[in-house]
């Protein structure tokens, strides 16, 4: 039982997009990457539009579009075990989001959840989609989208459908999450949400790049034939695995396919991060908490040549490249509530910084309402 409600919706204009973007065309920081998203609104503006509404955001891809509902999720009518969670939290950040939730009226991006799909929800999105144009914005461009939904009826129903559903799944934002869960015993909290069908999303892996370890070649090989068997990669290439239960391994600059052997067939149903980490990076290189150990530096797929120029960087230094999980995978996982190591999953779509600010509360900005086109 998820029970979602409309929110208020913040868009940049045109200066803060390109501000937010800068980043991204030039490949460096931009100059005001300090200031918060209030700052920004009261540098440039941003278009609002106070009534509450929920949305459906589209991104269009070489591989197709993706869709989701943007909306609120009320915390104090949805019951705690409706959302799946599958990575721990660093009480520290944590803290720190409790503050700023009570401090700051405006929820800079939502969440994002997985449910399984729904064919009456594809249906109510299709309808969205197909009788009203999207919000005219910088994003466009982009391909970056959102339809907004005022009609009561049309949001009902919606309601309704998301009530009916068993679970989501947590794919990013567990420290928000954690936050407003804390915060949830002194005042009722809502969370701004994108909500997309498993079938839409894409789910990337992240590589482990391990450096300031001394370790001699034989140990480490001797170590890991435990575990996997191990062939050279002709040509030495770099080398992205095919399927589960196959690493690419680099060290001492040679890239080798590790394979897990049959005397390990009894982890083969367990996902490779979570094998990863409790044999080879924990029990041998000594990296027992790695959201906190230097040592250990995870690159999404989208950065592989970053990883790759990483490596060659340090001819000590150890990497491990990784087979994503699929969607079913990455459930099953938060169904048993079980907790991946981090850096375990990318999954798309990822919004852009700045996109999708909502706010519980009037905010005045400079600019014009947000448009229909």
């Amino acid at each position: 039982m998820i029970k979602i409600s409309p929110l208020k919706a913040l868009q940049p204009g045109k200066e803060i997009f390109e501000l937010m973007i800068s980043d991204q065309v030039n490949g460096k920081a931009h100059k005001n990457e300090e200031l918060s998203f209030e700052d920004l609104l009261n540098l440039f503006g941003c278009p609002l539009d106070n009534r509450p509404a929920i949305y459906v955001y589209a991104f269009r891809s070489e591989s197709g579009i993706m869709r989701g509902i943007w909306a609120d999720i009320d915390l104090s009518q949805t019951p705690v075990d409706a959302i799946k969670r599958h990575e721990e939290t660093v009480s520290s950040k944590v803290e720190s989001l409790k503050i700023e939730r009570k401090s700051k009226a405006i929820q800079k991006s939502p969440i994002l959840l997985v449910h399984k799909k729904d064919k009456t929800l594809d249906a109510l999105i299709d309808f969205v989609v197909r009788t009203r144009k999207p919000l005219v914005n910088e994003w466009s461009q982009m391909d970056h989208f959102l339809y907004q939904v005022l009609e009561e009826e049309v949001i009902e129903k919606f309601v309704e459908e998301f009530m009916k559903l068993n679970a989501v799944y947590l794919a990013d934002g567990h420290h928000r999450l954690e936050a407003a869960y804390s915060l949830q015993e002194s005042r009722p909290q809502q969370i701004s949400s994108l909500l997309v069908s498993a079938d839409v999303i894409s789910i990337g892996a992240f590589h482990r790049m391990v450096s300031g370890i001394d370790i001699s070649y034989s140990l480490l090989m001797e170590k890991l034939k435990q575990y996997y068997y191990i062939s050279k990669i002709p040509n030495n290439k770099a080398y992205k695995p095919d399927q589960k239960n196959r690493l690419g391994f680099y060290f001492k600059g040679e890239w080798y396919q590790l394979d897990l052997n049959n005397a390990s067939v009894a982890l083969s149903a367990i996902p490779d991060t979570v094998i990863l980490q409790d044999q080879i990076l924990s029990a041998v290189l000594g990296i027992h908490k790695p959201k906190e150990d230097e040592r250990l530096i995870c690159f999404p797929d989208c950065e592989w040549t970053q990883f790759l120029t990483e490596l060659d960087r340090d001819e000590n230094s150890i990497g491990f490249s990784l087979f994503p999980m699929t969607a079913d995978a990455f459930m099953a996982v938060a169904e048993k509530d079980e907790f991946l190591p981090p850096k375990s999953t990318w999954i798309a779509p990822k919004i852009p910084k700045g996109f999708m600010a909502s706010s519980s509360e009037a905010i005045l900005a400079k600019g014009e309402q947000v448009r229909i086109n």
